[in-house]
């Protein structure tokens, strides 16, 4: 996120996406009539092509012209091609004269581009967390992503809370960023054919380095088997309603600025730690303890932190949880490390050794907490040549749209898959239900000129 921002040590995760492209349906071929009877049915689609037109009548010796089999429809793309449906045959020909030659069917069309990815061609990803644009109505977002997609932005960040609603709510009156709003306006998103990222917060509330509040729900808890069963079940459920909801995601975060680990802090109505040892939950995935209300070192008295033990048991059951139900959305983890490469790394590694499986490794990248660009590419770079296996990209950043583009854009390997921009709203303005580009886009349209062989 981007509230509070703490310095102290983490480490973390990997492995790479894998971005699905949408299958397209074959024409059907025309072969003519013989004379006679009307054309036989027509072949069925195979699983991601259109079906063949109608063979040709054979000959009869008596009977009009057979009327002309129809084509075979489309065969729907999709993650792996529906099956075009089969073309009718032409009639029998009714007792005359002989028949005239029978119409070959007509060819079939091609298969449409949807499926796991959609319009999801390009190797590289310009995104955008505009989550705030929710409370818009949908026509209002609609106008924004059209506007988007024009200066060449192709995926889209929405963070998502557990229970807005709760005690230590984000939202207490509406209940904004909860799974319900994230569908509607992430099936927005992949209708227009952008990419679409899910960051789970696991909290209520803002997830950063310095409050990771447990849901009001889950304080109950006891044991941290109590809590991964409660991550997975959220999290399986909640990629359930998304796909059922037309917003598939392509990704999706386990956890946001995890850089001290995951559900540690138990918070006040304002979603802040409470002070002191009444500020953290017996049953965490903490790698160590700190709090944003106190600052420094947690107050003696406090609970242990859990360890890797814990933070691995959780963030292997939000994994599960989203690959029970689409074993092909890629999986990232997300730190606010982009100019600490010791603690990125340690923090990779024990996530590699605890086996827990990931695909793109993330990380804020801020010039007011997280250094300059210099900084950020050191880090990736060194990140990159450590983990071969992994992809990276920046979750978050705010200046130095270009700068920031450049170090995930030029990665060895094409290992840096994008960057995502927080709340740019410096790059238009609303008025009303219509946004209007200013001069800070155009960074944006050279990006599009400049990379356009990966997008």
């Amino acid at each position: 996120m981007k509230h509070l921002r703490l310095v102290s040590l983490s480490k973390s995760i990997c492995v790479i996406g894998i971005f699905a492209i949408a299958g397209v349906g074959c024409s059907g071929s025309q072969v003519p009539g013989a004379d006679g009877t009307g054309g036989a049915t027509g072949g069925g689609g195979s699983a991601v092509t259109g079906g063949s037109g109608g063979a040709s009548g054979t000959g009869g010796l008596t009977g009009s012209a057979g009327t002309s089999g129809s084509a075979g429809t489309t065969g729907t793309g999709g993650s792996n091609g529906g099956a075009g449906s089969r073309g009718t045959g032409g009639t029998t020909g009714a007792g005359g004269t002989a028949g005239s030659p029978g119409v070959a069917g007509a060819t079939g069309a091609a298969g449409a581009r949807v499926g796991d990815a959609g319009a999801l061609t390009a190797s590289y990803f310009i995104g955008a967390d505009i989550t705030n644009e929710e409370t818009q109505p949908a026509a209002t977002r609609a106008n924004l992503l059209t506007l988007m997609k024009a200066h060449w932005f192709n995926y889209v960040r929405l963070r998502t809370f557990v229970d807005p609603r709760a005690a230590d709510g984000y939202d207490k009156t509406n209940g904004f960023d909860d799974i319900a709003h994230t569908v509607a306006f992430g099936k927005q998103v992949k209708d227009a054919g952008m990419g679409l990222l899910v960051d789970f917060h696991y909290s209520d509330n803002w997830a950063d380095p310095g409050k990771q509040c447990v849901p009001v729900a889950w304080q109950t808890f006891t044991t941290i088997g109590q809590m991964a069963t409660a991550v997975h079940d959220y999290t399986k459920d909640a990629i359930t309603q998304l796909i059922a909801g037309g917003a598939r995601p392509d990704m999706v975060q386990i956890g946001n600025e995890a850089t001290p680990g995951i559900l540690i802090h138990l918070c006040d109505a304002g979603g802040r730690p409470r002070a002191g040892t009444a500020g953290y939950n017996p049953v965490n995935g903490a790698i160590y303890l700190y709090s944003s209300t106190d600052g420094g070192a947690p107050p003696a008295g406090g609970p242990p932190a859990g360890g890797w033990t814990n933070l691995a048991m959780l963030l292997n059951a939000g994994v599960q949880g989203v690959k029970e139900v689409d074993t092909g959305i890629t999986i990232a983890l997300h730190l606010d490390r982009g100019n600490d490469l010791a603690s990125s790394r340690n923090y990779i590694m024990n996530a590699m050794t605890r086996n827990v499986p990931f695909d793109v490794f993330a990380e804020s990248c801020y010039t007011n907490v997280q250094g300059q660009p210099a900084d950020w590419q050191a880090t990736f770079t060194a990140l990159a040549t450590a983990f071969p296996t992994l992809k990276f990209m920046i979750a978050e950043y705010g200046t130095n749209q270009r700068a920031a583009n450049d170090v995930i854009f030029n990665l060895p390997g094409q290992r840096g898959i994008g960057t995502f921009n927080w709340q740019p709203n410096n790059l238009w303005t609303r008025s009303g239900a219509s946004y209007t580009v200013q001069a800070t886009m155009s960074v944006y349209d050279q990006m599009m000129t400049d990379y356009a062989s990966r997008l």
